[in-house]
């Protein structure tokens, strides 16, 4: 029974390299390319979310410091920076074409005599 166990253990073992050298491996055959892109996917769906969590952290850090900034113009534009920002962040998370913001006419400053 011993003899059976440590068989099983030392083929598990056998397979687990076999795997890693497959994910670590460079020209591959296409079994072992199969392999590696099967367990791959997982590693590279884990970046894309840490890789969007720290872009998301960094705008809403930036969005705090405008906020606690004194000037008001400067405030002003420093959100409306981190506005740009996560709006497009939003839109490439979501795989969104990116839209392009409708201008305004903006009030102008008018001469009184």
């Amino acid at each position: 029974m011993f003899l059976l166990v440590l068989t099983v253990l030392v083929l598990l073992l056998m397979i687990g390299l076999m795997i890693g050298a497959c994910i670590q491996g460079m020209q591959l055959h296409r079994p072992e390319q199969k392999v590696q892109n099967f367990f791959m996917r997982f590693r590279a769906e884990e970046d894309t979310k840490q890789e969007l969590y720290d872009t998301a952290y960094r705008i809403v850090m930036d969005l705090g410091e405008a906020l606690d900034e004194q000037d008001i113009i400067a405030q002003c534009d420093a959100v409306r920076n981190a506005h740009d920002r996560a709006r497009v962040f939003r839109a490439r998370a979501t795989n969104q074409p990116i839209p392009e913001p409708t201008q305004t006419q903006e009030q102008g400053l008018k001469v009184v005599r």
